[in-house]
C-alpha cells in the first residue's frame, strides 16, 4: 500500500484529489496539509512514500517546503500539482528531487498516470509545458510502460484513437494522453515516427 501526503490550502481540491486517490485500492492517503511548515512535520512524522503538494502555499513555497523535507532525511516522492506553467519552476522542483510536475489544468487521468510513472522511479512532466529542455530529463524509450508498448504496437498497426480506446477498452482522452506520454518519452513529433519505432522495437505487428 503506497501512503500520500497531500498539501494544498484550497479545501475543495485538496479534498477532491483525496476522493480521487482513495478510489484507488492500493493508495492511501494518510494525512493532509495545508500549509509548507504542516508539510514538513507531517512529511517528517510519517514518512510518506508519495507527497502531492501545490507550489503556492499560505507560508513558504512548494519549493522551499520540499527542499526541508529532504533536509529533515525524508525520502518521499515529490510531485507538484500547480497552477503556475513556469519552466523555471519546473527546473527547481526536480532539482530539489521532485520527481513529478503537473499543472491543475490537467486531468485526473494524468494525475493518476504521474503517480504510476513517479512511483516507478521515472519522471513525469504534464505535456501542457513547452517541449524541450524545460521538461527536465526524458525517460529513454526503454522505459514505455506495458500498456504504452501496446499503444505503440496499435499506432504501428494503423488505427486510430477510437479504435485502439476500443481495443483497449479505455477512453479516447486516455488514448491520446498515452500517445502524448510516448512522443514525449520518444523525443519524437509525428506518428510517423512512432512507427518507425515500433518497427526497430520488435512493436510492430508482422503485417507492418
Amino acid at each position: 500500500m503506497t501512503t500520500v501526503l497531500l498539501v494544498d490550502d484550497h479545501t475543495i481540491l485538496r479534498q477532491g484529489v483525496a476522493s480521487l486517490l482513495r478510489s484507488v485500492p492500493d493508495l492511501n492517503v494518510i494525512a493532509e496539509a495545508r500549509t509548507g511548515a504542516e508539510a514538513v512535520q507531517r512529511a517528517t512524522d510519517l514518512q510518506p512514500d508519495l507527497i502531492v503538494m501545490d507550489m503556492s502555499l499560505p507560508d513558504i513555497d512548494g519549493i522551499e517546503a520540499g527542499r526541508r523535507i529532504r533536509q529533515a532525511g525524508c525520502a518521499s516522492e515529490i510531485i507538484f500539482l500547480t497552477m503556475h506553467n513556469d519552466p523555471g519552476l519546473v527546473e527547481a522542483a526536480f532539482e530539489i528531487g521532485a520527481r513529478g510536475y503537473l499543472l491543475k489544468d490537467d486531468t485526473m487521468d494524468d494525475l493518476l498516470y504521474a503517480v504510476r510513472a513517479v512511483l516507478r522511479g521515472e519522471r513525469f512532466t504534464s505535456v501542457s509545458l513547452t517541449t524541450g529542455e524545460t521538461r527536465g530529463a526524458r525517460p529513454s524509450s526503454t522505459e514505455l510502460s506495458r500498456r504504452e508498448r501496446e499503444v505503440v504496437s496499435l499506432i504501428a498497426a494503423g488505427l486510430t484513437s477510437k479504435e485502439i480506446a476500443s481495443r483497449l477498452s479505455i477512453s479516447v482522452k486516455t488514448v491520446e494522453t498515452h500517445r502524448a506520454r510516448i512522443m514525449q518519452k520518444l523525443g519524437v513529433r509525428k506518428s510517423a515516427d512512432v512507427i518507425r519505432y515500433a518497427l526497430t522495437a520488435g512493436l510492430a505487428p508482422p503485417e507492418c
